[in-house]
């Protein structure tokens, strides 16, 4: 059973060229400008919510990142 404060997001991630895609659920409004704040301290440009339905969240590809994305990542931010 989901809380009626929780929420849940598509979330894009800007850092100069890189663009990352999460999907956060199950958070507060609270804990989401948390990690909203979080994101611009470590140097994002833009942080961009999209809401979506618990549904949405729980049938989308949470998949790990392939190897490739994780070196990109890597490259681009370390």
């Amino acid at each position: 059973m989901v809380e009626k404060d929780n929420c849940f997001y598509k979330v894009t991630l800007t850092k100069g060229k890189l663009t990352k895609h999460e999907r956060w659920g199950y958070f507060t409004w609270k804990l989401v400008l948390q990690e909203v704040k979080e994101n611009y301290k470590q140097g994002c440009d833009a942080v961009e919510l999209e809401m979506i339905t618990e549904e949405q969240f729980n049938n989308a590809d949470n998949s790990p990142p392939t190897d490739k994305e994780l070196r990109q990542w890597y490259n681009d931010n370390v």
